[in-house]
């Protein structure tokens, strides 16, 4: 019995750590286009005081919030059934590029253009830092 457990679990971080490769022969590109949707499920902002991120509640009608990346360097966003604001476009499109080193992805939508660093991805996974004003915020997505 703990032969077919030690079997089974070797077996199960074999398919895991396959999961992981994948993911390593993946271009940040490729892993930014293809999700048909990354949506936001934390946002959080940085203390200065205590040094630390602060966890900050995300409202219903940001959760389904949808942004698409396409290989064409577009990007869709998409406010999803609940828009925050009536008044917003249901939704509406832009341009992302990336940095020659993959660690800055700039978008550029409504005429504003929002440099981010890249502090993860992979392709559950999502996790881009901004500096706006001085007020650094994070903000991680998921398919």
């Amino acid at each position: 019995m703990l032969a077919i457990l030690m079997v089974c679990s070797g077996m199960l971080a074999t398919v895991a750590c396959n999961k992981d490769d994948d993911d390593d022969n993946k271009s940040t590109e490729e892993l930014l286009t293809a999700p048909s949707c990354w949506k936001l499920v934390k946002s959080e902002g940085f203390d200065p005081s205590t040094n630390t991120w602060v966890e900050e509640a995300l409202e219903n009608c940001d959760k389904d919030d949808c942004q698409k990346f396409n290989s064409d360097k577009s990007i869709s966003f998409d406010e999803g059934a609940t828009k925050c604001d009536p008044s917003d476009p249901q939704s509406y499109t832009g341009t992302w590029s990336l940095s020659a080193d993959n660690k800055q992805l700039t978008l550029t939508a409504l005429g504003l253009s929002f440099p981010q660093t890249i502090v993860e991805i992979n392709s559950g996974k999502l996790v881009l830092e901004a500096d706006f004003f001085g007020f650094k915020s994070r903000s991680t997505l998921q398919p």
